[in-house]
């Protein structure tokens, strides 16, 4: 239990005979102890007003089972924590999740998160994707303005696969065929909202009219939104299928920008800094895993300093902190 006034009191007189080896225990100790509380506290703070399992609100305290608080469900007669049903239900050491999240919003490699936190490199992975996959889906909803749409492209890789389906490349070894048309190239599709912290992205199977108006479906308001785009057939038909309002810009044909409102250059930009940290910093990825390397970049780009580790635990417990 915990203590009483006067067992606190006898604790912090005896501070004063310690040595300084013992100070130094104390010390981290108590940084453990926070480290631990505040993985608990952010993942309570999505606490749960209805049952995860059948939706009712009927829903009371029942206990604490390692660290978290439990609820039981009077409709249904479970018991679960804030934690039931999602991607992180069933990790362990679930004290560490905020040491852990302050990697995610820095971006560092499965390396520098596992010494960081004193995970092994296959936890720190897995935590990783588990974090990352509810904050997929959470897209912008209806922009209004102008949302530059532009294509980038990630090249092809079988990372962590057993089995290849084509033969191994060399390191720096350059794809065969005619540029970026070549089966070898993944195109990503990025909307970025002129004046807004709101990005919309998707993994496209190929750069097509269709695919480009199911990614942007939901994230533009018919009659008030602008896109504007580059020069790909892609987008020609975009005001038709999506009901708005387009503008194309082709820095090839119209050299530098000289019209300051209908560009991509936001979009580009984005861009340039999530190739440089994937393809920089984590040394590339697999493609079966750049949905949530996207997704991970929006975490880290929301408004000016990212999210915090706080709204890292949240957004993998499935709130959505970003694009709102």
């Amino acid at each position: 239990g915990a203590m009483n006034a006067r067992q606190f009191k006898r604790f912090l007189e005896s501070v004063t005979k310690l040595t300084a080896g013992q100070l130094e225990q104390v010390r981290s100790a108590l940084a453990s102890e926070q480290t631990v509380r505040a993985s608990y506290r952010a993942i309570e703070a999505a606490r749960p007003c209805s049952c995860r399992r059948c939706g009712s609100e009927k829903v009371v305290r029942n206990g604490v089972q390692n660290g978290l608080q439990r609820f039981l469900c009077r409709a249904c007669g479970k018991t679960f924590n804030a934690a039931t049903g999602t991607p992180l239900s069933r990790l362990r050491d679930k004290d560490q999740f905020e040491a852990y999240a302050q990697c995610m919003r820095k971006g560092y490699t499965v390396r520098q998160a596992a010494a960081e936190v004193g995970l092994s490199l296959d936890k720190a992975f897995r935590w990783r994707h588990r974090f990352l996959s509810e904050v997929v889906a959470h897209q912008p909803k209806g922009v209004t303005g102008i949302l530059e749409v532009d294509e980038t492209y990630f090249r092809e890789s079988q990372k962590g696969s057993r089995k290849l389906t084509r033969p191994p490349r060399k390191r720096g070894g350059k794809a065969k065929g005619r540029g970026r048309r070549n089966k070898d190239w993944i195109p990503v599709l990025v909307g970025r909202a002129r004046g807004q912290a709101l990005t919309a992205d998707r993994v496209l199977g190929r750069l097509t009219g269709v695919e480009v108006t199911d990614a942007l479906k939901e994230a533009v308001t018919p009659g008030e939104t602008i896109l504007c785009t580059d020069g790909h057939s892609a987008f020609l038909h975009l005001q038709r299928t999506l009901g708005v309002q387009t503008k194309s810009f082709v820095a090839s044909y119209h050299g530098p920008v000289l019209d300051k409102v209908y560009h991509v250059q936001s979009a580009n930009h984005y861009h340039e800094r999530l190739k440089s940290w994937i393809q920089r910093r984590l040394r590339g990825v697999a493609t079966k895993y750049l949905p949530n390397y996207l997704a991970w970049q929006r975490l880290m780009s929301w408004g000016k300093t990212g999210v915090s580790a706080e709204e890292v635990i949240a957004s993998a417990l499935g709130r959505q902190v970003v694009n709102t």
